[in-house]
């Protein structure tokens, strides 16, 4: 699955293969979504913490960003989408109940501005 996000296009990096083993490549697909900084740094963070592990969102490349947003968007239902947004926006936030994770969520944040840049 190819998940091109729009505003700024981006191109994808490469095809999130959801095809078994034991079966056949039968299509590609384009999603086309619109998402909000929100949901972009809450896909970064899950991938980037439950599949892959990285102590640092400030040292992924451009790439790196926008491969981990598209895995998790390619899975991750629009419950969890949202409601991993409103956790980011808060955790991010003067708020925050735990504040010794903020340096990371704002990293991840970081990463997402440099990797997704705004159209305003």
């Amino acid at each position: 699955m190819t998940i091109s996000v729009e505003r700024p296009a981006v191109p994808a990096d490469g095809v999130q293969d959801m095809v078994e083993p034991y079966d056949v490549r039968h299509a590609v697909v384009t999603v086309r979504m619109a998402v909000s900084r929100d949901q972009l740094a809450a896909a970064v963070e899950d991938a980037a913490t439950k599949g892959y592990g990285i102590k640092d969102p400030d040292a992924l490349s451009v790439e790196e960003v926008r491969s981990l947003a598209a895995h998790s968007l390619a899975w991750m239902s629009a419950l969890e989408l949202e409601q991993g947004a409103r956790a980011m926006a808060h955790m991010a936030g003067p708020d925050a109940g735990d504040v010794s994770l903020q340096w990371y969520v704002r990293g991840v944040y970081r990463a997402v501005d440099r990797a997704f840049p705004s159209a305003r």
